[in-house]
């Protein structure tokens, strides 16, 4: 349900925030309960085109807002001897100054069990829940989608010896859209079970075999016939780790995919996938950590059409001193969309992404943060091409 709020009161929450509060330790510093106050800056909210009008796009001649937003939560984490418990929650109240009819009020919550038998057979128990407005980049007009995405995850991992190590995971998946786009909805639930030979220097080399089904949850129509989004998928892969230094290390993964729809087959896909991410540490204080994949885009970023994402992102963070942390994310995308049902055609969209942020920490559980970031996309969508600039700042303190 979305909610209207007005803006009053984010001014004091914010200079609570910044003025030098002291923090406390709850139950043994175990349990932390926090509030935070952002102010963003977006100049292109619904993400036009620069060559669309928007007063006939979305019925206003401005393209650009400011959104308050104010979070409350907790976190809670309490180790038992071998295992651990976590629970935590996060309300948040998003306000635009200008397009108050996209107000929205959402949450994060999570609740997990690490359980350990002994320190060689491990795993994880837990359930995550997210309600938030999802971006217009694949909407593009002013029609605002509050989506609900809750996901169960069960995992082991067993050192059969000091050298091989197997595991499994099971994942159950539900993504709920605003009606207007309910087209969207879809189940999940996937298996993987898989092998690696573990090396004295903790590098790892493995294979793992992977199972997903997805379904739409209800029947829809597509222009006035059944559309079900039920799908398929195996694939086969290798994963490892390989420590090359003390200051650097590879991790990736690569998986032979088949993805089959029961219905509209043009979306079908069958071909190598992978993601590969090379860390270096040239000092205590600089990471770098540099990803390259081509995978399926996430559930988050795609629509009824299937969507293959190839790109890279480098990600520096430098730790300036123990309490002013600089990080950089700069990347380059290229999402294939494949038979997009509601389209009727395949197109293509290269995102580009360029920000920067600062991270301050005047106590141990208070933090203020700023950045700034540019994204550009292009693309052979009739205006699916967008700029946007977005800056933050945001103020947390927690005790």
């Amino acid at each position: 349900m979305r909610h209207k709020t007005g803006v009053s009161g984010s001014t004091l929450l914010l200079a609570a925030a910044l003025a030098p509060l002291p923090s406390w330790a709850l139950f043994n510093d175990t349990l932390e309960v926090f509030a935070a106050e952002n102010v963003t800056y977006d100049s292109n909210v619904f993400r036009l085109s620069p060559s669309l009008d928007p007063n006939q796009a979305i019925g206003s001649s401005k393209r650009s807002d400011i959104i308050f937003t104010t979070s409350l939560g907790f976190s809670l984490n309490v180790p038992v001897s071998l295992q651990r418990f976590q629970l935590s929650y996060v309300w948040f109240d998003s306000r635009y100054r200008t397009f108050k009819d996209i107000d929205n009020r959402g949450h994060t919550a999570r609740a997990a069990y690490l359980w350990a038998i002994t320190p060689r057979l491990t795993g994880e128990l837990s359930y995550q829940e997210q309600e938030s407005l999802a971006s217009f980049a694949n909407i593009q007009g002013r029609r605002p989608d509050l989506v609900t995405a809750r996901m169960a995850v069960a995992n082991a991992a067993w050192m059969v010896t000091p050298s091989w190590r197997l595991h499994s995971d099971l994942n159950a998946t539900q993504v709920e859209h605003s009606e207007n786009r309910a087209l969207n909805d879809l189940e999940t639930a996937s298996a993987e079970v898989g092998v690696s030979y573990v090396s004295a220097q903790e590098n790892r080399i493995g294979v793992a075999v992977r199972g997903e089904r997805g379904r739409a949850p209800d029947e829809r129509l597509l222009f006035g016939l059944p559309f079900d989004n039920e799908y398929t998928q195996t694939g086969v892969g290798v994963q490892g780790r390989w420590v090359v230094t003390g200051h650097s290390r590879f991790d990736g993964r690569a998986d032979y995919i088949r993805r089959q729809y029961e219905q509209l087959s043009e979306r079908n896909f069958s071909g190598p996938t992978f993601r590969a991410t090379y860390t270096w540490t040239p000092t205590g204080k600089i990471t770098v950590a540099t990803t390259l994949q081509r995978d399926i885009a996430p559930l988050d970023d795609i629509t009824t059409s299937f969507a293959l994402v190839t790109g890279l992102t480098v990600r520096p963070d430098w730790a300036v001193t123990d309490k002013i942390n600089v990080r950089g994310n700069f990347g380059y995308a290229r999402y294939e969309y494949r038979g997009d049902p509601a389209r009727g055609l395949d197109f293509e969209h290269r995102v580009r992404t360029a920000g920067v942020s600062v991270l301050y920490r005047p106590a141990a559980r208070i933090s203020i943060s700023g950045g700034v970031a540019r994204e550009t996309r292009t693309s052979t969508l009739a205006n699916g091409d967008y700029k946007v600039d977005i800056a933050t700042l945001e103020a947390r303190v927690g005790f």
